[in-house]
């Protein structure tokens, strides 16, 4: 019996300092929040680890852009992410967290929130389009869930790799404005974010939202008007010397969230709260269409998504209120000088940016809880994982003390996490949401038989 067992400990501590080796094993090579598996949820280019994954090729290549329109009018514009195989020719966009909220109908793309009792607010839904780009025009014909407090929707081009981010939002306490706003590297900036008039309800009539970015500028553009301009030449920062001026290779993605239930006050307060739930509330954004322009940049994109062109600008609308003043950042160096036609002197800028730690603000973004930019940005799917922003502080003109908190854009929260897969048989194509839980552990010592 001695020599038996001391043969079985031999044989385990052999295992065990096996996936201690390598994080991720062949038959779920990719690795994501702690689990691994072989499907497009672990091994989708954005979501996928590498760094922990079986081995550097684990996690799949990014796609490049592709020009695109896209009309909602097929079930392959819009599918689940586990019905994902990989190829981004099969399907236009995909719904990343499950349970899936995210449908066609009619012609639109409805991404749904609908209330989870067990957290006791809102679940959401993040789609994002299968190709990347690095550059290019995108423009998205929206009407908005802003029907009520607290929700909150969102168009943005972003980097889950680096946390470069590019994006539109609406939060339900002000329907008739559409915020604005950009994050280099997930950096907490108080004035990147800015309002504008819409004209009327954002939740009762489509508008064309449109994103014109290029490496020197990003135009934001509502119903073939500029709103505002930056210009990458104006995000210098001499403390670090660097462009603060988001140029990586990112997802074109659309989420719906709750903001006035995510136990956050800053971002409660951004949002409007309580979200108004019964057992029978559904909150429902459309997407009538989406088209996708590439232009430069993203054929020589780093596999890390940073941007290592120079490449000269493409042509971009231009806005004619410009403001030249500097407006102070958090570290006390002096923010983008930007063009915008809503709001001078940077005086209507709302909280945005992340939380990065230093305030409090849970900001979520695509299903439920989800974070985009800053702080509390551990997990990318499922639970409350936070990828980029949410617990963004930022004051707004009439808010000095700082604690106007205000998430950004893309992370959604309150999707499934990935969970342990006891089933060792490999599979063949990525099916399966459960992942193996990746675990490192060191052993000290193995009995000898």
């Amino acid at each position: 019996m001695n020599k038996l067992f001391a043969f079985y400990v031999a044989a385990s501590a052999l295992v065990i300092a096996a996936m201690a080796a390598t994080t991720c094993t062949e038959f779920s090579p990719c690795a994501r929040e702690g689990y691994c598996n072989s499907n497009a949820m672990f091994c989708m280019w954005g979501l996928c680890d590498e760094s922990k994954s079986y081995n550097s090729t684990s996690c799949w290549q990014p796609e490049s852009c592709a020009s695109q329109s896209v009309t909602f009018d097929s079930s392959s514009d819009a599918i689940p992410i586990n019905s994902y195989d990989g190829n981004p020719n099969s399907a236009a966009f995909v719904s990343i967290f499950e349970p899936n909220n995210a449908a066609i109908e009619n012609g639109n793309l409805v991404l749904k929130m609908t209330y989870d009792s067990s957290q006791k607010k809102g679940f959401g839904t993040t789609v994002e389009n299968t190709h990347t780009i690095q550059y290019g025009k995108v423009t998205a014909r929206i009407k908005t869930a802003s029907i009520a407090t607290g929700v909150v929707s969102a168009f943005i081009i972003r980097s889950d790799v680096v946390g470069d981010e590019i994006d539109f939002e609406w939060v339900g306490k002000d329907p008739n404005q559409v915020q604005t706003n950009f994050f280099y590297h997930d950096e907490l900036v108080y004035t990147n974010s800015k309002k504008h008039d819409v004209g009327g309800d954002s939740s009762a009539d489509y508008h064309d939202y449109t994103i014109v970015w290029d490496a020197d500028s990003i135009v934001w553009m509502l119903d073939n008007k500029a709103i505002r301009t930056l210009n990458r030449k104006d995000t210098y920062d001499s403390g670090s010397k660097e462009y603060k001026f988001p140029s990586a290779r990112s997802r074109v993605g659309l989420s719906i969230w709750d903001g006035g239930n995510s136990g956050a006050k800053g971002t409660e307060e951004w949002a409007g709260y309580p979200t108004p739930w019964t057992a029978n509330t559904v909150y429902k954004m459309y997407v009538d269409s989406i088209s996708i322009e590439c232009s430069g940049g993203d054929s020589s994109a780093s596999s890390d998504g940073s941007d290592e062109t120079s490449s000269s600008s493409t042509s971009s609308s231009s806005v004619d209120n410009t403001d030249n003043s500097s407006t102070p950042n958090v570290d006390g160096e002096s923010s983008a000088n930007e063009n915008d036609d809503s709001t001078t002197g940077g005086s209507d800028n709302t909280s945005v940016g992340g939380d990065d730690n230093t305030n409090s603000g849970d900001g979520n973004t695509g299903g439920g809880d989800s974070s985009t930019s800053g702080g509390d940005n551990n997990n990318t799917s499922g639970g409350e994982n936070n990828t980029g922003g949410g617990n963004d502080s930022t004051p707004d003109s009439s808010n000095t003390d700082g604690n106007d908190n205000t998430p950004s854009s893309t992370d959604n929260n309150n999707g499934s996490q990935p969970t342990a897969d006891t089933d060792t048989e490999p599979t063949n194509s990525p099916s399966s949401t459960a992942g193996q839980k990746c675990q490192i552990i060191t052993i000290t010592k193995v009995s000898q038989l």
